[in-house]
């Protein structure tokens, strides 16, 4: 199984696509590499929503301009009561280690593999 973090992809898309591919053992054909890139930017999915995300709206109201929002990570952060976070914390705290806790927050290029550390 491959984690992936959007974060990650956030700050380095081809890189994470990379991995994807490498995970996956497809080879990477560099000459229409830049243009698989830039169709898979936030920007570029949140353009063609409509036609990559057919039929999406009827499981998200307001069909793929809402599931495709705003394309930020952390904002769950901002959109919770203080009681909400404060039990978010309690829950991790308890049911994670500190190493996978901040991997869930901040993703590999910040926190490390978690796989790779003794917690």
């Amino acid at each position: 199984m491959l984690l992936l973090h959007y974060n990650d992809m956030k700050a380095d898309l081809d890189g994470e696509m990379r991995r994807i591919a490498a995970f996956l053992g497809i080879p990477v054909d560099e000459a229409i590499w830049p243009d698989l890139v830039a169709a898979a930017d936030f920007s570029a999915m949140q353009r063609d929503g409509g036609t990559l995300m057919a039929g999406v709206d009827v499981a998200f109201e307001g069909g793929h301009t809402t599931f495709l929002n705003k394309g930020t990570n952390g904002r769950w952060q901002t959109e919770l009561t203080a009681e909400d976070l404060a039990r978010y914390r309690q829950r991790v705290e308890t049911e994670l280690s500190p190493t996978l806790a901040h991997w869930l927050e901040h993703g590999r290029l910040v926190a490390g593999d978690p796989r790779a550390t003794a917690d």
